[in-house]
C-alpha cells in the first residue's frame, strides 16, 4: 500500500480530530486490513511531519497497533476542565498533563480498553459515566456511543463529527492530497 492510499484511509478515519472538533480518535491498525502495521511504521513520520495532529501508540501486538490520534490543543483544553480532572482522578490519574494521561491510558490498555478513554475521544462525561455505571442516568439512545440521559448534547456532537467526516470526504473525492488535509488542521470547516 502506498503512502497516499494509507493517508487516504487514515484521513477518513480521523476526520473530526483533523477538523479540530474532536480531541482524539482511536484507530486499530491491523494486519487484517492489508498488513497495515507495517505500512503504519513505514509512513507515520512522513505523514505527520508538518501536522499539528499527534499520535500515540497505546498498544502493539504482532497483529495490530492501537493508535490514538489527537489534537494537542483540544486534548489539553479538555483535560484542564474541572469535572474531567475530578473524573480522571477517580480513575487513578494523578496528573493532568497530556504526557502523563497518555502513559496512564497506555498502561491501563495493557489489560483491556479502559472505559475512561471515552473522555479522550470527545464523548460527553455523562455518557462515559453512564457507560461505567457511575451515575443513575438511563441509556436512552445509541449512536456512535451509548447515550445516557438527555440525548441533546450527545446527538449534536455526533452530528458535528459526521459533518466533519462528510466535509473531509468531499475534499478527498475532489482529489485533494490526504497529507495536505492532515497538515491543514483547523482550516477545514
Amino acid at each position: 500500500m502506498s503512502q497516499h492510499e494509507f493517508s487516504y484511509r487514515l484521513v477518513r478515519c480521523i476526520a473530526p480530530t483533523i477538523a479540530g472538533i474532536k480531541p482524539a480518535t482511536l484507530m486499530n491498525v491491523s494486519v487484517y486490513n492489508g498488513g497495515l502495521p507495517d505500512v503504519w511504521d513505514c509512513y507515520k513520520k512522513n505523514i505527520f511531519t508538518k501536522s499539528t495532529i499527534n499520535y500515540y501508540e497505546l498498544k502493539r501486538t504482532d497483529k495490530n497497533v492501537i493508535v490514538l490520534f489527537f489534537n494537542y490543543y483540544q486534548l489539553n483544553k479538555l483535560l484542564k476542565k474541572k469535572p474531567v480532572r475530578e473524573f480522571l482522578c477517580s480513575c487513578g490519574y494523578e496528573s493532568y498533563s497530556i504526557e502523563f494521561a497518555l502513559s496512564m491510558l497506555e498502561y491501563r490498555y495493557t489489560c483491556q480498553c479502559p472505559p475512561e478513554i471515552g473522555i479522550f475521544l470527545g464523548i460527553p462525561l455523562k455518557d462515559v459515566k453512564g457507560f461505567m455505571g457511575l451515575n443513575s442516568l438511563q441509556n436512552t439512545k445509541r449512536g456512535m456511543w451509548k447515550i445516557y440521559g438527555d440525548p441533546t448534547v450527545s446527538e449534536r456532537l455526533m452530528n458535528n463529527y459526521r459533518n466533519a467526516k462528510n466535509i473531509i470526504n468531499e475534499r478527498l473525492f475532489d482529489g485533494e492530497d490526504p497529507v495536505d488535509i492532515i497538515t491543514s488542521v483547523n482550516q477545514l470547516l
